[in-house]
């Protein structure tokens, strides 16, 4: 897996080398995050919590010298002293550097969560209909490594481990430790629990299929009802706030007579592109998966 670090300007298999340098800082540091290692599992990075954090430290630095030096150069250029802004600036984007980076294994866990979900019940369904023809379990497995996205990786590491010489129920509890999406680590445990007592594994699956099938259905149900209040919020702050503030804001200025500052007109139109932006992108993440 190609390791990713965002807002990093340097690539990160370049400072990589020199983060270990910094691993003293990197150590107490991460204990500001207490769920980092498992998030750091759960997102598919091989990294210490250390390491990470330590990464953090080197990304956020560079950035901030990065940034305080163009600034500084900047000023120079314009005979203006820009010191006390480049330090500033430099500070601001270190911290948020720093902070960005070190949340970022959540952040991927979770698109790893929606990404699992999407074709889970695809998959299961597959599966269902491939043991019920009698072909194997590992067989099984074996036919959705490929088509079903995070599901398939999953799956074909699964395999991979078991034609390695795992066991399939060491090799399923391995894959529940570190997947992210708790109704994922349901249908492992229920295959792996049927492995376990001996029982029919397709009994355990139909069960699950039609649980997931319920909770999908009630998490559009739920989808459904949570648009009405934002849709009011939506035309209260994108419509009616901006249209009848500009109006009154005219009206009161011309008694007074005084003109409309011109910043004004082009601060609301950036307002309604930033909160659009925002809207959309919330709305977004609420979306349930529907494969």
């Amino acid at each position: 897996m190609t390791l990713r670090v965002p807002f990093s300007i340097i690539p990160p298999e370049a400072l990589l080398p020199l983060s270990r340098y910094f691993l003293a800082f990197g150590s107490p540091l991460s204990r500001v995050s207490p769920f980092l290692k498992f998030q750091l599992l759960q997102s598919g990075i091989k990294l210490a919590p250390k390491e990470w954090a330590s990464l953090a430290i080197v990304v956020a630095v560079c950035n901030a010298s990065i940034f305080a030096l163009l600034i500084y150069l900047m000023g120079l250029v314009g005979s203006m002293n820009f010191i006390m802004f480049a330090i500033t600036v430099g500070l601001i984007t270190g911290l948020a550097t720093f902070v960005t980076v070190l949340s970022y294994p959540g952040v991927v866990s979770k698109r790893r969560v929606r990404g699992l979900e999407n074709n889970l019940i695809s998959a299961l369904r597959q599966m269902l209909i491939e043991l019920k023809s009698g072909v194997s379990l590992f067989e099984a497995m074996k036919s959705v490594t490929a088509g079903y996205g995070e599901v398939s990786a999953e799956f074909k590491d699964i395999t991979d481990h078991i034609e390695g010489g795992v066991p399939e129920i060491t090799a399923l509890n391995d894959a529940s430790a570190r997947n992210p999406s708790f109704k994922f680590r349901r249908a492992i445990w229920q295959i792996s629990n049927a492995l376990s007592v001996g029982s029919d594994v397709t009994v355990g699956l139909q069960d699950m299929i039609s649980d997931l099938t319920k909770e999908k259905i009630d998490d559009i149900k739920r989808y459904g009802q949570e648009l009405n209040p934002w849709t009011m919020i939506y035309m209260m702050a994108a419509v009616i706030v901006p249209s009848l503030g500009m109006s009154m804001m005219s009206i009161l200025l011309s008694f007074l007579n005084i003109p409309v500052p011109k910043i004004v007109y082009p601060g609301v139109v950036f307002y309604l592109i930033l909160f659009q932006i925002f809207f959309i992108s919330f709305v977004r993440s609420r979306r349930p998966v529907v494969d």
